[in-house]
């Protein structure tokens, strides 16, 4: 029998994945979605707050309005640092509650394989 063959053959038979692979990709795909839309989200709060500051900058005709910008960039720039704190603290939290359901999966897995190896 060649490898085709028996591929073939091990596709034809129909066969589960063991409950815990399930559900430890379900946990992965879960998280992978969470932390794909908060990134996506994230992504786009900085090209706004970076396309307002393009805007304003395009708003600049004489001396004062060029003062005025310069005086706001302080405060734009509390504001990047505070969201990027915040983000950063946001995916550790997502990271870590991941990190407590896949250990929480091993765990439980664990318990169930033991009793029946014995």
């Amino acid at each position: 029998m060649n490898v085709v063959q028996l591929f073939n053959k091990t596709l034809e038979t129909p066969q589960t994945l063991p409950e815990p692979v399930v559900k430890t990709n379900k946990l992965l795909v879960e998280n992978m979605e969470k932390m794909m839309v908060f990134q996506m989200n994230a992504l786009k709060s900085y090209l706004d707050i970076g396309l307002n500051q393009m805007r304003a900058a395009a708003e600049i005709t004489d001396l004062q309005s060029l003062q005025d910008f310069y005086k706001r960039q302080a405060e734009i720039a509390q504001t990047v640092q505070h969201k990027l704190m915040s983000d950063t603290k946001a995916m550790s939290d997502m990271a870590a509650r991941f990190k407590t359901e896949m250990d929480g999966l091993a765990k439980t897995t664990l318990e169930d394989a033991l009793p029946k190896a014995a």
